[in-house]
């Protein structure tokens, strides 16, 4: 078998895991605080022999976030915020602390602070703000005190990573941090009051971006067939040596 159907057969892997990615950011893109993933290639380098040259292949290497800030939206509404860049707030679930940049809060009918999602926010000790007595007039102010009325109730905790990129994504635009990202620290910054930060995505990137991968892969796929009929034709025509 001739060694170039390896070659394509990596980039046929790789323009997959392209398409996958892309797939996955063109349906969160109407998604707020959603994070765009790329996919990370490498390339390889197979051993040289005395008699072959080395062969140059495609690895995947896993997808990174774009960690650009989206576009901002109005809403007025005073539990909606948006973060300065590189800042994430931490959220308290049931599988441990998660973050996210989608930040449209509300109160729960137990008095938790929840995102639009119903996951508990978490406060600066780590567990989830609850409120307690009148909740009808609470808002978030721009350095992320939670007030009720004049009085402070909380504090959402706000956290950065050395290395946001190597966040994973769990579902939406909820986020998981990993060896890679880093722990996370505290993080301050003036907040956006009132705007939501929707997602990063381009419905017109993201359909350019299907459209190619799709397109790469179908031209690969097409020299994997040029090899193995290639093959086939070695394998039936020339005669076997005795």
């Amino acid at each position: 078998m001739a060694d170039g159907i390896y070659v394509a057969l990596s980039g046929a892997i790789a323009q997959s895991a392209s398409l996958d990615a892309t797939a996955a950011n063109l349906a969160n893109a109407s998604t707020d605080g959603y994070q765009r993933i790329r996919p990370v290639f490498r390339e390889e380098l197979s051993r040289a022999t005395s008699k072959e040259p080395a062969l140059h292949y495609t690895s995947t290497g896993g997808t990174q976030l774009d960690t650009t800030r989206g576009s901002l939206r109005a809403t007025g509404r005073s539990l909606d915020f948006a973060m300065p860049q590189g800042t994430y707030l931490a959220l308290a679930t049931a599988g441990g602390e998660r973050y996210t940049r989608a930040a449209s809060l509300s109160v729960g009918h137990d008095g938790t602070l929840i995102t639009s999602a119903g996951v508990p926010v978490s406060g600066e000790d780590g567990k989830p703000i609850k409120l307690s007595g009148d909740t009808t007039n609470v808002r978030v102010d721009d350095s992320g005190q939670v007030r009720q009325g004049d009085a402070v109730a909380a504090r959402v905790k706000l956290v950065s990573f050395a290395t946001p990129a190597n966040l994973v994504h769990e579902s939406g635009a909820l986020l998981a941090a990993n060896p890679q990202s880093g722990t996370p620290s505290p993080s301050s910054g003036k907040l956006d009051v009132g705007q939501i930060e929707e997602s990063n995505t381009s419905v017109v990137g993201a359909m350019t971006d299907l459209v190619s991968a799709s397109r790469t892969f179908e031209a690969f796929q097409r020299v994997i067939d040029t090899f193995r009929d290639t093959d086939r034709q070695t394998v039936t025509t020339v005669p076997s040596v005795q």
